[in-house]
């Protein structure tokens, strides 16, 4: 039974944490935050013994990994405190809030031998791993060509709108829908334009790019056209992804777990809502790779490359330039 940590008291926290306990495999030992009263709270729904306003409070119980779900401004200091005292973390989702602090991570975790795994879960979703065997078998021809929608309704009150805290909309929410997932069915990227404006809410402190419209190079000539940001109609679809092949297609619906392949015989419709959700398989690979057991799908090695890619999305955008990876 392995003994995990939390630093962070919001709903992924939760939900994080939630699918540790789902495994069998492990136990919440404490959950720190800087409001004492969410770290109660969240503590006493996962079972947790202990509840700190400092992070730092739970290298006393020696735990065997953490959880660590913060704000991407402070996750950094965080992650490198936790690398020296626990043998795996597994961070939110993306790995640093700049490339600079990824290096540090990979090499500070390389170091120490600890295990980082960076939270994109889209890589332990049944619907995406069919997607990218279909793919990448060929059976529907070459890629040529992915688009993708990625609207979320973000609160101006929260986090994810505040530049300096989040890091900004491309990292907290394009690398997650969906460029993580799409890198790795598509390969290395080696080419980045983008366009964004910021319109709803424009204050200073918030997010730069509030939506922002990016398109991909691969290596293997594929294009990727992502539109991603914080303002989302009403009843308004917010999440699609489709792949255009030589031979066919796919259109992913992330909402409904509903996959669309096209081929020339017709259109095949697969559900994958009663799989295993990816959270939970996600939770099951770490506490595996810990033993040495499995292998996680977002070591620093590749989840950095997501950072580099929001880093070339920014400076696209602010600078009206293409930027070479």
């Amino acid at each position: 039974m392995k003994r995990i940590g939390i630093v962070g008291a919001g709903r992924m926290a939760f939900a994080r944490g939630k699918a540790f306990l789902d495994t069998g495999e492990a136990e919440i030992i404490a959950v720190a935050s800087r409001n004492i009263e969410h770290a109660r709270k969240l503590a006493q729904k996962l079972g947790a013994p202990h509840a700190f306003d400092d992070y730092r409070r739970i290298a006393s119980l020696k735990p065997d990994a953490l959880l660590v779900e913060v704000p991407h401004g402070v996750q950094g200091e965080i992650v490198k405190w936790g690398i020296e005292i626990a043998p795996g973390i597994l961070v939110g989702a993306a790995l640093a809030v700049n490339s600079k602090e990824a290096e540090e991570i990979e090499r500070k975790a390389e170091e120490e031998g600890c295990l980082i795994e960076a939270g994109y879960g889209s890589r332990y979703s049944a619907l995406w791993e069919k997607a990218r065997s279909l793919i990448t078998s060929k059976s529907l021809g070459k890629p040529v060509m992915v688009q993708s929608l990625a609207l979320y309704p973000a609160s101006p009150s929260s986090w994810y709108y505040r530049e300096k805290e989040s890091g900004g909309m491309p990292l907290t929410h394009m690398t997650y829908c969906f460029i993580n997932p799409v890198r790795w069915i598509l390969g290395p990227v080696v080419e980045v334009s983008a366009l964004a404006n910021r319109i709803l809410h424009d204050e200073e402190e918030f997010v730069k790019e509030e939506m922002c419209s990016a398109t991909l190079r691969f290596k293997n000539g594929a294009l990727y056209s992502a539109v991603a940001g914080y303002i989302s109609p009403p009843n308004f679809p917010s999440l699609n992804v489709k792949f255009i092949c030589t031979k066919g297609g796919l259109e992913i619906l992330p909402s409904t777990q509903i996959l669309k392949v096209y081929r020339d015989t017709g259109v095949e419709e697969l559900d994958f809502s009663s799989q295993t959700p990816p959270l939970l398989r996600q939770a099951k690979t770490f506490l595996e790779a810990l033993d040495g057991k499995a292998v996680c799908l977002n070591p620093p090695s590749d989840a950095k490359l997501d950072v580099a890619v929001s880093e070339a999305i920014v400076k696209a955008a602010r600078e009206h330039t293409v930027v070479k990876l």
